[in-house]
């Protein structure tokens, strides 16, 4: 585990009881995504320092990653399995993480049944383990559920029931994410699973690297490697980004002691795309950020909100406040860890 990833899971545990994890198992579904990543190598740690006795199920697609593979002794299980297909796993687990999808936009529109079977026929087989084994579940879901967010109700409470479309060029994943959050909340009123959800937006951190299609990967790749950012547009929607740290602390926090079924999670670090590529400059040598004339036409940018952002407000009045790491601080972490990954 690198140096940085390590000093963030170790703020994690300073933060958190997670002896509530003692002698239990969990299963994290895409383990080896950014947040799925963190998840383990954070439960990992306690094992180590705390005599913790967890038993972490890692389940990926593809099998380990290169990090999950150096965690990957004692009590660190791999499996490899396509959630989208059906799967056999037959161990017992006390807690369920499914955050088995793409989160790269580009990723999961190339592939639109196979994102749609995640987020609905393997979130029902989860949640059937679950009922299983009397599992606590949380479900990774997103703003995209909301769809497109009037700018007067930016940051959006979770009492919004959206404004979406099912046949827009996002929908395959904004859809299949409402259809998952409606089975879970099924399992959890019907029949008493102690399912939860986490609406998560922009999260970021090491792990989103300059081959990440995500627009910090992809500012920090032409600010290292091309020495110039060149934009696809003016740079004028405006995001809400959390840190990958903070934002495992919260779905942590969840699982282990939530009382509700729905949750915004993420951070309050709300600025324009053209701020971002200003921060990302500075840190890359202040490398000189360019625009287009006209905005460069992507599928996968097609009807992307322009204004999002979630209020966590909801979070905080039941946990407490949550202490966001610096934005630029933020981004000088994840800029160095690239720099370090790939010795630049």
């Amino acid at each position: 585990m690198d140096s940085i990833v390590k000093e963030d899971c170790l703020k994690i545990l300073d933060k958190i009881d997670i002896r509530k994890l003692k002698n239990s198992s969990i299963l994290v579904a895409g383990s080896n995504g950014l947040l799925g990543r963190y998840i383990v190598s954070t439960v990992y740690l306690a094992n180590e320092l705390h005599d913790l006795n967890c038993t972490i199920y890692c389940m990926s697609l593809h099998g380990p990653n290169n990090d999950i593979k150096e965690l990957c002794i004692n009590n660190v299980i791999p499996i490899k399995a396509d959630l989208s297909e059906s799967f056999e796993f037959d161990k017992k687990v006390d807690y369920i993480f499914h955050a088995a999808c793409y989160g790269q936009t580009s990723a999961w529109m190339r592939d639109k049944l196979k994102t749609i079977s995640l987020n609905v026929d393997a979130t029902r087989a989860l949640l059937e383990l679950a009922k299983k084994h009397n599992s606590r579940f949380l479900y990774f879901s997103t703003l995209d559920v909301y769809g497109n967010i009037p700018e007067n109700l930016v940051p959006v409470e979770e009492s919004y029931t959206g404004n979406v479309s099912t046949i827009s060029t996002r929908s395959a994943y904004g859809e299949s994410k409402r259809l998952g959050e409606t089975i879970c909340a099924v399992y959890r009123k019907e029949l008493g699973i102690k399912a939860y959800i986490a609406r998560i937006f922009h999260t970021y951190g090491p792990g989103i690297t300059i081959d990440d299609e995500r627009v910090i990967g992809n500012f920090i790749r032409k600010a290292l490697i091309d020495k110039h950012i060149q934009m696809l547009d003016q740079g004028d929607s405006v995001k809400t980004f959390g840190y990958v740290a903070d934002t495992v602390y919260m779905l942590l926090r969840i699982i282990l002691d939530g009382k509700d079924l729905v949750y915004n999670v993420g951070g309050i670090a709300r600025l324009s795309i053209r701020e971002l590529a200003d921060i990302v400059s500075s840190f890359c040598g202040n490398v000189p950020i360019s625009t287009p004339e006209n905005q460069v036409a992507l599928e996968h940018m097609v009807g992307d909100n322009r204004y999002v952002g979630g209020d966590i407000s909801k979070f905080i009045s039941e946990f407490g406040k949550v202490d966001h790491l610096d934005f630029n601080e933020a981004i000088k972490r994840i800029v160095d860890w690239n720099r370090f990954r790939f010795n630049l």
